[in-house]
């Protein structure tokens, strides 16, 4: 970009804008992830709220800390804490 914008600055933040971004599957999950567990699949179903899948791949293990060093290496900048806590009360109110 800079050879077709010469001299003009660009703001570089890591904000979303308000808008939705893909979950990129690139293997920087698995080298975080503290636990001995697959967690791009389990990732994946928080996001796309399949709360029987999460549950299948040890959704009920976690809590939202567990999954902070893969919000800090999303390239989609996703919440999953945020995400896991949707999924289990979901769960909780299904019974």
């Amino acid at each position: 970009l800079g050879h077709l914008f010469k001299g003009q600055l660009f703001n570089m933040t890591t904000s979303t804008n308000g808008s939705d971004r893909s979950m990129v599957p690139i293997g920087s999950y698995e080298r975080v992830m503290p636990l001995d567990m697959e967690p791009t699949l389990l990732l994946r179903d928080l996001c796309a709220g399949d709360s029987d899948s999460a549950q299948a791949l040890g959704a009920l293990e976690l809590d939202e800390e567990d999954l902070a060093l893969c919000t800090f290496v999303c390239p989609g900048k996703y919440e999953y804490g945020q995400l896991l806590r949707e999924c289990l009360d979901k769960i909780e109110k299904e019974g």
